[in-house]
């Protein structure tokens, strides 16, 4: 397919770059779908709030394994062959989450789900990079990861809403049908030839000086936000009584600030990344104990959540930029260990946020985000001290994008 590298307004580009930012917003949605849908499931499958959201800890579980185990076949097989593997087998796993008899198999569908996500997504970033018509690789990328915003602000919200009129099965079942579609209309990625070149590993890129803090940074950062978000729904819909549609919004709102965000990256760049880093993840502390403070009234909430989007994009933006900048041979491999680390908390943060929602409830969930958060504020004050203020930073992350 070479008109794909040569002509940026050729119709084949741009199919192929609505067939990725598609394909993204589809694991974006389903990844955030069940805290605002908690309600709804435990209903139907008379499991509890911690319950089903453990589903959700099995599809980052999954996630996380398919970022260190499948994900090297696209280099083998090429990076449009593994994606479109991995869509049918989206496709099959959001087929059995619609049709889950049970909590368990909820579970275990959503672990399948996982597997297709971790195998998807760094054949995205490959096949992104391979398109982009040459002196605009940045702005084709920056359009396909678009897919995490579109996700949060479109597919979350909007699904919620589907779930209160028609019930949350058919919500799974239309995002089946979704990937299904993509993976009928992706047949030409799969032929699209990679660009071999010598590949890193986790193994190498977990040598690189100062790898380690940028990973804690990035567990600190993520189960601080996956401990909270969780367990948002469940307090909209069980402690406030509101609707299954009106939890909805709040990723809604959510996704909108994320996307102002964009607004301020230019600040990031002024200030650099060692003044800025303390700062926001200050501001992010201050947003979780504000956002307890409201807790108990749904439109503060809402109007918090906007706020918690634009800081949590900063603290996205500074922290890609951190890793990023670490080693850039090695960008690849690292954001590879990223990826695995967000994921892990997927897993983890269920299971750390039932432990104090069950006896304190969201505002249990808020402290211990807050905690984490300002330990963060620490780390880098610590950690990036010793490098110059004025330091550059690489393009701002896209909105949106976890990576």
């Amino acid at each position: 397919m070479p008109l794909l590298n040569t002509n940026a307004s050729h119709p084949a580009l741009w199919q192929s770059v609505l067939i990725l930012m598609s394909a993204i917003g589809i694991i974006g949605s389903n990844s955030l779908l069940l805290s605002p849908l908690v309600l709804a499931v435990g209903a139907d499958l008379a499991a509890s709030p911690a319950g089903v959201i453990q589903a959700a800890s099995s599809y980052g579980l999954g996630v996380a394994a398919a970022a260190l185990t499948l994900a090297p076949l696209g280099d083998r097989i090429g990076a449009g062959r593994l994606l479109r593997l991995a869509l049918l087998a989206l496709t099959a796993g959001l087929t059995a989450s619609a049709a889950a008899p049970n909590l368990w198999g909820l579970i275990l569908a959503q672990g399948f789900c996982g597997l297709a996500g971790g195998a998807a997504l760094p054949s995205i970033y490959s096949l992104a990079a391979l398109i982009a018509p040459k002196g605009r690789e940045a702005r084709t990328v920056g359009l396909v990861l678009t897919g995490w915003t579109l996700s949060m602000v479109l597919g979350v919200s909007l699904s919620a809403w589907v779930a209160d009129l028609a019930g949350w099965r058919l919500v799974y079942l239309a995002l089946a049908t979704l990937a299904a579609v993509l993976w009928l209309s992706s047949d030409g990625l799969a032929r699209i030839k990679a660009m071999h070149s010598q590949p890193s590993s986790l193994l190498t890129a977990l040598r690189v000086p100062g790898i380690k803090r940028g990973l804690l940074a990035a567990s600190l950062l993520m189960l601080g936000f996956y401990i909270s978000y969780f367990f948002t729904g469940a307090h909209i819909t069980l402690g406030l009584g509101r609707s299954t549609a009106e939890a909805g919004l709040l990723p809604l709102f959510y996704g909108i600030g994320f996307g102002l965000a964009v607004l301020f990256d230019p600040l990031l760049d002024k200030l650099g990344l060692t003044r800025a880093t303390p700062p926001i993840f200050v501001l992010i502390t201050l947003t979780y104990l504000g956002m307890g403070a409201v807790a108990d009234s749904y439109g503060l909430l809402l109007a918090m959540s906007l706020i918690w989007g634009i800081f949590q994009h900063l603290g996205l933006n500074l922290l890609v930029a951190r890793l990023t900048a670490l080693d850039p041979s090695q960008r690849g491999a690292i954001m590879g260990l990223y990826s695995t680390v967000t994921y892990l908390c997927v897993f983890a943060a269920p299971f750390a946020g039932g432990l104090v929602f069950a006896p304190w409830g969201l505002l249990g969930c808020l402290a211990v985000s807050a905690g984490l958060c300002l330990l963060e504020a620490f780390e880098a004050a610590i950690s990036l001290r010793s490098k110059p203020a004025s330091e550059p930073r690489p393009d701002p992350v896209s909105p949106g994008a976890p990576v």
